[in-house]
This record gives structure tokens, sequence and C-alpha cells, in this order.
């Protein structure tokens, strides 16, 4: 019973997160339309398809969202407009150029010097114009880049974010299900014992409870699941009711802690935080109000960005804090699997060679799951505390209170 309430209060996690998840991507999904995504000339054709086959991958998420998120194909696509009107002011002053060449010497002809002058200085204002066209064509991928970068860092730590809660889900899931299967059988049992007056009526009663609470369980989190789903398929691309299957996350590579250098990543992390950047980069308040900035503006901005670097300093040191937390339960919850795994395997043996009640089987196979699912969470948890300290470091470090 106490396991179940953990998995629900886990599921009432979830069910809030993506409450609010999906609050924001509503707005950023609505009524926009989506455009054609194109194969990059470098990508092969192979890894192209598949992206766009029926199976979400992990490791596809950043490209998925690179080519095929609708608020970044919008992005694109703006951009590209944009950039249209350039190639035509090419060719339009290109045309211009060549028009005051033909005009020049027509009037060199004619023995018109002052006319011959002025065609000659409009065309090198012309061909001026082109090439500085030409030279805005040639940042178009600076462009692109710049306008979606923050965008495709928070649509890929988005769907990461919903990965892990749909795998999360999966793997109670599974143990859901297992649950319902052997709280039946032993619900079962009990019906079929108490009519030959072994069990009590309040012993039958409490294992058709176990039976209704998984089950009940079990449809709450299979709507949730499904709902995660849906916001996942839209921001990597998908209708939200297509027919695709969501991928495994990979175990968590621990070794990569042995790795990190986290004196070297808090000095970096406020250069990347989007919020410490707008700071920096707004205009300071005007504390007099008449218009001008003065230099107590000035430093009473750097004092804001100071404070917020130090917000972001604590919240790294949680972050961090908790990378060691999680790889502890990992451990501990391996151990756990590995003595389940042990017992398990004792109690076929028993059950096998009759040394074990058929009640008492359904009870080891019920802690042998149970144990199985908190080491697969375990591991879940410990990748969820890579990625917010990964993404603490790169962009989206909250700022401790």
């Amino acid at each position: 019973m106490l396991r179940r309430k953990k998995s629900q209060k886990m599921v009432t996690a979830y069910a809030a997160f993506l409450c609010l998840l999906g609050a924001v991507f509503t707005l950023l999904f609505c009524h926009q339309p989506v455009f054609g995504a194109e194969k990059p000339e470098d990508m092969e054709e192979s890894y192209w398809s598949e992206l766009q086959d029926n199976v979400l991958e992990y490791d596809e998420l950043e490209d998925r969202i690179s080519y095929f998120n609708p608020t970044i194909l919008q992005i694109i696509k703006s951009v590209n407009e944009g950039y249209d009107t350039v190639q035509e002011s090419i060719v339009n002053y290109q045309e211009a150029a060549n028009d005051f060449e033909r005009l020049y010497e027509e009037a060199i002809e004619e023995g018109d010097v002052m006319s011959a002058y002025m065609y000659r200085l409009n065309r090198k204002i012309a061909l001026q114009m082109s090439s500085n066209f030409i030279q805005s064509e040639k940042k178009k991928q600076t462009t692109l880049e710049r306008s979606t970068r923050q965008y495709r860092k928070l649509f890929t730590s988005g769907c990461q974010q919903l990965m892990l809660a749909y795998n999360k889900m999966a793997v109670n899931k599974a143990t859901l299900e297992k649950q319902v299967e052997l709280y039946s059988a032993l619900a079962a049992m009990s019906g079929t014992q108490g009519t030959i007056g072994m069990t009590t009526q309040t012993d039958i009663l409490a294992a058709s409870a176990q039976v209704y609470s998984a089950q009940t369980s079990l449809a709450a989190l299979e709507d949730q699941m499904a709902s995660v789903k849906s916001s996942l398929l839209l921001m990597a691309g998908w209708d939200y009711d297509s027919d695709i299957t969501i991928g495994t996350i990979p175990k968590a590579d621990i070794s990569q802690l042995d790795a990190i250098d986290f004196e070297a990543d808090k000095a970096i992390a406020p250069k990347n935080n989007y919020t410490i950047i707008d700071m920096r980069n707004a205009a300071p308040n005007d504390a007099d109000g008449d218009g001008k900035y003065e230099n107590k503006d000035y430093a009473a901005r750097e004092r804001g960005v100071d404070q917020a670097t130090q917000q972001l300093s604590i919240t790294l040191d949680g972050l961090y804090l908790t990378l060691f937390e999680k790889k502890a339960s990992l451990q501990a919850a391996q151990t756990a699997f590995e003595a389940a795994q042990l017992k398990w395997d004792g109690a076929n043996r028993k059950y096998q060679l009759g040394m074990l009640g058929h009640a008492e089987y359904l009870g080891e196979e019920i802690a042998y799951y149970a144990a199985k699912g908190a080491w697969e969470s375990a591991d879940l948890d410990m990748t969820q505390a890579m990625l917010n300290y990964y993404w603490g470091i790169n962009g989206f470090g909250e700022l401790a209170q």
C-alpha cells in the first residue's frame, strides 16, 4: 500500500508538471501553420528517414526540434521571407548598374560628358548597394542560428522533460499492470478459499480492494501518459494523435560525473543564462524619471546582475549536490534489486519443488517487480538530475529566491 501511495504522489507531480508546461506550449503552438521541413544537404538520407519514422528516439529529440518543430519552422519561414526581398534587391540593383553602364557608353559616344559622369556615378552607387545586399545575404545562416537558438534549446529541454516523465510513467504502468494481475490472482484464491472456510470475509474484501486500487491507479496513469505523449508529439512536430511509439531513455552514465569541472561550469553559466543576459542587455531603470540615464542607474543594473549571478550560483550548488544524491539512490536501488532478483530466483526454485505456496509465491513476485520498478525509476531520476544540471549551466538555470 505504501508503494502505491508513493506511485500516486509521483503521478500527481507529473500531472502538475504537464499542466504547467502544457499551458506554455499551447500558447506557442495554437493556430500556427506547419511548413514542410527540408533535409540538410550534409545529412544522410537514412537518418532523415529515421527522423520521420513512427518511433521517437531519445537521441532524435534535438533534430526533431530543429527540423520539425512548428515554432522553429515558423521562425525560419519568416527569416527566409525577409531574405527573399534581399535577393530581389540584389537583382534590381545589378540590373540598374547594367542600365547605367549602357547609358554611360551612349553618352560617351554622343560626347555628353556631364551625363556620362552622372551615369558612371549612379552605376557605382548601384553596384555598392548590390554589394551591401550580397553581404547581408551571406549573414542569413547566422541570422537563422541566432533567431532559433534559444527556442531550440527551450523545446529540446521541454521534450527531454516530457520524455522522461513518459518513461517514468511507463515504469509505474508496468508495475501496476503486474500488481493488477497478481492481486487479481490473490483475490481469486481468497474467494475460492473463502468458500471452504479457509479465509475470512475481511480477507476477501481486502484482496478485492487491492485489485480495485491498482486498477484505478492504472487507469489514471494511462490517461496522464496519453496527455504527456500528445504534448511531446506536438513539440516534436507531429499531430497530437499521431501513431508514434515513444522510445526509452538510455541508462544513465554516472561516469560523466567524474568529468564535471564544477568551478568552470559555475563561471560560464551566468554568460549562458537567458534571464541574466536579458538583464544585462536591458536599459537601466531611470530612477529620477527624467528620461535620462545616469551613472547610478547603470550601477543599479550591475548590482541586479551581480545579485542574479549569486542566485544562479546557489541554484547550481543545489543541482550539483543533487547529482550525487541521485547517484547514491541509484546505487542503493540497484543493490536492492539485485537482492530481490536473488530472492525471486530462490522463490521460483522453491515453488517448482513444492516448497512454497501459491499465495506466498505471488507475494514474492509482487516484491520483485516493485524492486525492479524502483531501480528503473532511480535510473531515470539520475538522468533527470543530469539534465537539470546541464540546462542549469546552458541557459535555463533558475535564480534561487
